[in-house]
């Protein structure tokens, strides 16, 4: 049976054949008998957009050929380890390169934890979910329901897992703020939505105004707090000058707790992080653990400088260094490790290498920083290259069968760059000690993890909607379940990381900024852009499930509330617990609506009673 007579003989009839491959979704190819789905997945143009390095629906029925259900379940299976492939690479990635210069970033600019973790953090894990909302592969989703159900997934699932982990003391009044902030921009984008009189580029331009308007009111506020920490020391100092009194030393106490509580706002500091025995107490599993043993402060210089002396030849020890730099097996973990986790660690290699030959490490809890002369200079030069081949192969778009051809013309160009400053890095430097400039290469590594990231969402973001569809799930509850929590991963990743060694106030305030940022600029983006706009002129925003996405959203702003203030800003385990009953909960109402046990909020469904 030819092309033509299938799409004639379909419910499109009435559209010819260019604009039915023109308008039809690349998800319509999974309804297809099987003996048409090769030739449909070719052919239609939406197929080449909505995927990105590889086409999967090319892959599954010209490559494979499938042609019956048991067959297609099995490809699934395989997309399954292919989608672990992907959430290894954002594991490592994040875990062991990210986090660590995200924390060197912060040290830098001179800011407190909690601001680091809404400025840099939040941000810098929010972008590669931005960068795929602007993607084809989000063409048919519903931005604002999309964000909503993203800033619902990461502060139920990774705000509970913050918690969870470790008990820390909160920053109550950021906290309390944003968190208003985060329900005032909900409340905004509904006003916007039933506002017809302003056009929509204008609705867009005020709420990407707002982001601006956020950060500038985070740093006015720790301005203020590094005000009020000066004015209280030499408050202090001058009441330790003046006579004792009872009331005077009531005051002094006072004022030095305040201090205390201030300063501990206020701090930053490079923690030890490499723990691998238990070192809290537990009475049980629903109790709040108690550190037993703290993280210690790093001495940063003395980790810089612990191995070097000027009698030292400049390349000693440089190709053993190298080679032990691209080792995939961490020996001492090796050793600490039984038999599980040294499978792990084997399975793992393949992507571990991969990331330690392209992305910079630079930790300050490490030995030199964790700098490796020969394969630092190498990566000045091969670093550059994969971002530019990646990034270029993904503009010019053109597959080959079922995958990208790789694209290299920019990245040959960088070469003309890279290579002399690769020469001179290798002269100047030495083998003992990092150079004044190994900081540079943070900006490095942010980047080729944010891209990785990136790519590694995109493709994750289409393996489960063609997963969804097998198994005759629709796109749009998809879009705010398994997409979502796929997004959240690398998300949860870092936040789980930062929360585990000692930074849960960096993880909270990335947690809720982070959410600030992906609703303010994508739902700001969409309204400029206008890329769905319906009858009367307005952008399409929300769909039927955004009631419901937005009832539990202000229930679990309302709710973070309400504990942070019954337990005085201390994060306990509890509150974990909770947070994550509330995604559940979530999660079974919405699978519920979706096999239609019950019906949503949405108002526009009439119920008939039946005969």
């Amino acid at each position: 049976m030819s092309l033509k007579y299938v799409i004639n003989t379909s419910p499109y009839s009435f559209l010819n054949g260019s604009d039915f491959m023109q308008n039809v979704s690349c998800l319509a190819v999974m309804h297809f008998n099987y003996l048409h789905r090769c030739e449909m997945a070719t052919k239609i143009d939406d197929c080449k957009y909505i995927t990105n390095f590889f086409n999967y629906y090319v892959m599954m029925y010209c490559s494979f050929k499938i042609d019956n259900k048991i067959t297609e379940i099995v490809v699934m299976l395989l997309f399954a380890l292919i989608y672990c492939f992907f959430l290894c690479i954002l594991y490592e990635g994040v875990n062991d390169y990210f986090a660590p210069t995200l924390k060197i970033a912060a040290l830098k600019m001179r800011i407190n934890e909690y601001m680091a973790g809404v400025v840099l953090v939040g941000v810098a894990n929010s972008t590669p979910d931005l960068l795929v909302n602007l993607s084809p592969a989000r063409l048919e989703g519903l931005t604002f329901n999309i964000a909503m159900a993203n800033a619902l997934t990461i502060i139920c699932l990774s705000g509970g897992a913050v918690c969870f982990i470790r008990p820390f003391r909160m920053n109550g009044h950021s906290i309390f703020r944003d968190l208003l902030f985060l329900l005032l921009i909900v409340e905004l984008v509904r006003f916007f939505m039933k506002e017809t009189a302003l056009a929509p580029w204008i609705k867009g331009a005020i709420l990407l105004i707002i982001y601006p308007i956020y950060l500038l009111i985070n740093i006015v506020d720790l301005i203020l707090l590094r005000y009020a920490i000066r004015k209280l020391r030499a408050d202090i100092e001058v009441l330790r000058q003046s006579p004792s009194s009872r009331e005077h030393d009531l005051i002094l106490t006072e004022k030095i707790v305040r201090l205390n509580n201030l300063q501990q706002d206020d701090e930053i500091q490079i923690l030890e992080s490499k723990l691998y025995r238990k070192r809290t107490y537990n009475a049980g599993f629903f109790v709040t653990p108690k550190p037993l043993i703290h993280h210690k402060e790093v001495d940063v210089e003395t980790n810089r400088r612990i191995l070097h002396s000027k009698a030292n030849p400049k390349n000693l020890f440089l190709f053993s260094e190298f080679l032990h730099a691209i080792n995939p097996i961490d020996s001492e973990g090796w050793y600490l490790s039984g038999t599980c986790a040294r499978v792990l660690q084997i399975l793992k290699a393949p992507v571990t290498l991969m990331l330690h030959l392209v992305v910079p490490l630079v930790d300050y809890q490490l030995v030199k920083h964790g700098w490796s002369k020969m394969l630092n200079c190498l990566q000045i030069v091969l670093t550059p290259f994969v971002i530019f081949a990646l990034v270029e192969t993904m503009l010019v778009h053109k597959y080959a069968e079922w995958y990208y051809v790789p694209q290299f013309r920019m990245a040959i160009w960088s070469l003309l760059v890279t290579m002399p400053l690769a020469i001179v890095v290798f002269v100047h430097s030495r083998t003992d000690i990092p150079p004044f400039y190994h900081s540079v290469y943070c900006a490095l590594t942010i980047s080729t993890v944010i891209i990785f990231c990136w790519i590694c969402a995109w493709e994750m973001d289409a393996l489960i909607s063609i997963i969804g569809v097998v198994f005759d799930l629709a796109p749009s509850y998809m879009s705010i379940t398994f997409n979502s929590v796929s997004a959240a991963a690398a998300d949860f990743i870092a936040y789980r990381h930062l929360a585990k060694h000692g930074y849960g106030k960096m993880a909270f305030g990335a947690i809720i900024g982070g959410s600030v940022y992906s609703l303010v600029v994508n739902v700001g983006i969409e309204l400029v852009l206008q890329k769905k706009i319906n009858a009367h002129g307005q952008v399409v925003l929300y769909g039927d499930d955004g009631v419901t996405i937005y009832i539990f959203l202000v229930i679990t702003i309302t709710t973070t509330l309400w504990w942070s203030l019954t337990f005085n800003f201390v994060a306990r385990r509890s509150a974990g617990l909770f947070m994550w009953s509330l995604f559940v909960l979530f999660l079974v109402y919405t699978t519920a609506i979706e096999l239609q046990w019950v019906h949503g909020f949405q108002d526009n469904i009439q119920i008939r009673p039946t005969a």
